[in-house]
């Protein structure tokens, strides 16, 4: 255990951690940093969750904190195997980690703690003998936070999604952070949105200076680690083969329409058993389930769903006749960029005329429609999405590849001038 603690905790000698891409996310951390509230990021797995603890630290670091007062436990580990049955059992981790640095620890970073029984507990004992100054934690799976830490913590929490890059993030890292750069590299940025699109944005896939077929390789890797840890082993999933079958099923048809009753009889199944598998999907941030815009929740009226996958490149690693130039790929990277933006809410018009997305921000409703090439053939039909009677609208885009225009009152934009744009 020693020799992983030392791995685990290189700040332990004082040196920062070089060569970091610093994310949106952070600026919203760092205002929070001197509150006691435990800190929470969410999200799917390879996104860069342990990157921005190494953010953080930096932080630390340079504000003078000690290296040795802080302690990183990534518990996904194979070496934590023994504690994950008991949260008990890490306090002697945390007290072996002091006799190794002889200095007590202040600062607690826990990645992945889902793995560990009753870690809430574990948190909540802490939190109430103030042994820390500042607890973080992070999980791949969404309902981390729906049982009994919601309560045992209630508003002594904070917790954030962490996503993959988002687009302004990686035409960011690309050296392209204004639009001034962006209408002066053009075609420089139209390749990162090709790029984008077909291999999407983990970091390491933005980041990583490797060719196609690895990038295929470490796409179809994060899918089966998410899928075997956050989602049949974490759900104790039985029948492996009718899940992936409804995963692929998903994934083929991202962004268009369906109903769970469809589903279930195009894959031999039942409806309860489909809608399960769908919301293990979601809770492991694979998929994000949309539906049709409706005043009343009531399930008999938003029985149509449209499905979103977290990332572009978890499709065409999966996907047999994928293609980065469809409109639905340009729409499922839109969906993305929405929830990246901070918008709300997100649902579907299915009305006379659908509406792609439907989505608030501050309260107020933002119409979006998603065409990857606006010409004659289908100007009419896309103009005519945003004729919609279900709610006042604050603003109408269209957004495409690659085209601008004005038409009355709906902005047709490019994806890469609404993502800098920050609208």
């Amino acid at each position: 255990m020693e020799k992983t603690l030392i791995r685990q905790n290189p700040q332990w000698s004082n040196i920062d951690f070089k060569d970091l891409c610093n994310r949106d996310i952070m600026a919203n951390l760092l205002k929070k940093k001197n509150l006691r509230h435990v800190q929470i990021l969410t999200g799917v797995r390879r996104c860069g969750k342990s990157t921005i603890f190494k953010l953080l630290i930096n932080d630390l670091l340079a504000t003078g904190i000690e290296g040795k007062e802080i302690l990183v436990l990534n518990l996904d580990d194979p070496q934590f195997i023994p504690f994950w049955d008991s949260s008990s059992k890490l306090f002697s981790v945390i007290e072996n980690a002091e006799k190794l640095t002889g200095i007590k620890v202040k600062y607690l970073f826990l990645d992945e703690v889902q793995h560990i029984q009753d870690w809430e507990l574990f948190v909540k004992s802490v939190y109430d003998s103030n042994l820390f100054t500042k607890i973080y934690i992070t999980g791949s799976n969404s309902n981390l936070l729906q049982n009994r830490f919601s309560a045992l913590l209630s508003g002594r929490y904070f917790e954030n999604e962490v996503r993959p890059f988002s687009l302004s993030e990686v035409l960011r890292a690309k050296g392209f952070s204004t639009l001034l750069d962006c209408y002066h590299n053009t075609p420089d940025v139209l390749r990162i949105v090709d790029s984008v699109l077909l291999y999407g944005s983990f970091p390491e896939i933005v980041l990583s200076d490797v060719d196609e077929n690895i990038k295929l390789e470490l796409l179809k890797s994060y899918f089966d680690s998410i899928v075997q840890k956050d989602c049949i082993i974490y759900n104790n999933i039985r029948d492996t083969y009718l899940f992936y079958r409804l995963v692929n099923y998903l994934l083929q048809y991202v962004g268009n329409r369906f109903s769970i009753p469809t589903v279930a009889k195009a894959l031999k199944s039942n409806e309860n058993t489909i809608l399960t598998y769908l919301n293990y999907l979601c809770d492991s941030y694979i998929c994000s389930d949309v539906r049709n815009f409706s005043y009343s929740l009531k399930e008999t009226n938003r029985s149509q769903h449209k499905c979103y996958c977290i990332d572009n490149g978890l499709i065409v690693a999966n996907v047999f006749r994928y293609s980065p130039q469809s409109g639905n790929a340009l729409e499922n990277l839109v969906y993305n960029e929405l929830k990246n933006k901070g918008y709300e809410n997100i649902s579907f018009d299915n009305s006379k005329t659908e509406c792609d997305f439907i989505a608030y921000k501050d309260g107020e409703a933002h119409c979006f429609q998603v065409c990857y090439e606006l010409n004659e053939m289908n100007r009419m039909r896309e103009l005519k999405g945003f004729v919609t009677d279900v709610v006042s609208l604050k603003s109408k885009t269209l957004i495409t590849y690659n085209q601008k225009d004005i038409c009355d009152d709906i902005k047709v934009v490019p994806i890469w001038e609404w993502v800098i744009s920050g609208s």
